[in-house]
């Protein structure tokens, strides 16, 4: 922990600049694992098939049930689910306006870790400048002693930032590409969980008749 302070120290302000920007990254990507891999786990094909089955039987409670969790994929097909027995133009737009906000939910995060690399990246390129101007200005003195020692701290300031901030944005930018991949892949297999269901709610006459009539019985 010493080490690491006088390495901070060393290299001047904008160094504590991309540890903030490093600490702010590795909370993203926690979260973002988290969500993806832990939080928002879920066995989209056998959910799909299992609500499915229960539209094809006209068990709309079942299925509504089985749609009751958290998970953006349920909280969709439940959308879809409420307006089974309305038009086409109804479902479609109930689902819609439900992934807006579940997938924006689903998303939180990801898009500003490719800001955070760019921004470690200026920072580093800003340090990098600092250190420049201090090696310059060095130049400037009579000895030759103090000139070879402003020269030697400039310099070492200016790689101490480069490295540091090369090394924050190449990481981040490694776990975008990974989390953003994960996060693709969820969001094509709902998508295609949630078009299976509208598909099947409106091709079924039989799933949404039972459903006008449970709607009818209802009221």
């Amino acid at each position: 922990m010493l080490v690491i302070v006088e390495l901070l120290l060393a290299g001047g302000l904008f160094m504590f600049g991309i540890l903030a920007t490093s600490l702010v990254a590795v909370g993203i990507i926690i979260q973002r694992i988290y969500t993806l891999w832990i939080g928002f786990r879920l066995n989209i094909e056998g959910l799909r098939d299992k609500v499915l089955g229960y539209v094809d039987q006209a068990e709309f409670g079942k299925a509504a049930q089985l749609c009751g969790g958290h998970h953006p994929l349920q909280k969709m097909m439940l959308a879809a689910i409420e307006r089974a027995n309305r038009s086409e133009k109804e479902i479609r737009r109930n689902v819609e306006t439900c992934a807006v906000t579940e997938l924006a939910r689903f998303r939180r995060g990801t898009a500003a870790l490719p800001h955070i690399s760019n921004l470690a990246t200026l920072l580093g390129l800003l340090g990098t400048i600092h250190g420049l101007i201090i090696s310059f200005s060095g130049m400037q003195a009579v000895d030759a002693a103090a000139r070879q020692a402003a020269l030697s701290k400039g310099v070492a300031v200016a790689f101490y930032n480069t490295f540091f901030g090369l090394t924050v944005a190449t990481v981040t930018v490694v776990a975008y590409l990974l989390v953003s991949a994960k996060q693709n892949r969820e969001m094509t297999r709902m998508e295609q969980a949630t078009a299976a269901l509208v598909d099947r709610l409106l091709t079924n006459p039989d799933a949404r008749g039972a459903a006008r009539g449970g709607s009818a019985g209802a009221r």
